[in-house]
């Protein structure tokens, strides 16, 4: 295969992968929740909150890579929703703290199971050798990709107390800088 070829076919076939996690593993799940439609961007901040626990909201704003004005227009409205509490911070009462309500933990959880659940039906329906090179050459894409881009710290999902010691991020930043983003 040609060159031009290969980077036809590539932009196709990303194009493809990048609609149906978008489409299928979350979007289309956030249409059906019961609790009522949540956004994109709404799951991302219960998610981030989730994995890291209470937080302000300028370290909301920093890992969900938006401004401060956005991320609190963001709370202004998961707030109302009753999915998020927000109360004065403990080391500085001027810096709203953010956590979860009960609702919203149980909201991330499901659409959480929901999500693993879509996953892992695409995924039965491979070869276990198949599912192995999915997630090897799914991994080589990412490193290379953040290689290219210098973009390991805009990539990290900062996972919290969940960070995995494996993950491509962690082990791209680790060849680049030798510096562990774990500790990060």
């Amino acid at each position: 295969m040609k060159e031009s070829e290969l980077l036809e076919q590539a932009q196709h076939v990303s194009d493809i992968f990048t609609k149906i996690m978008l489409k299928t593993m979350t979007v289309g799940l956030l249409a059906e929740m019961p609790e009522g439609e949540i956004t994109m961007a709404q799951l991302q901040a219960l998610k981030h909150i989730a994995q890291h626990g209470s937080c302000t909201i300028g370290s909301l704003a920093e890992g969900l890579g938006v401004t401060q004005p956005a991320a609190t227009m963001l709370v202004d409205r998961v707030v109302k929703r009753g999915l998020v509490e927000r109360e004065p911070g403990r080391e500085d009462r001027r810096q709203a703290e953010v956590s979860l309500s009960r609702r919203a933990k149980h909201l991330v959880r499901r659409a959480e199971s929901e999500r693993a659940e879509r996953l892992s039906k695409v995924l039965d329906l491979m070869t276990p050798d198949e599912r192995e090179q999915f997630l090897e050459s799914l991994q080589r894409f990412v490193g290379a990709a953040l290689k290219l881009e210098s973009a390991v710290d805009e990539a990290c999902l900062r996972c919290g107390i969940e960070h995995r010691t494996a993950c491509v991020v962690n082990r791209t930043h680790l060849e680049l800088t030798g510096a562990d983003v774990s500790r990060t």
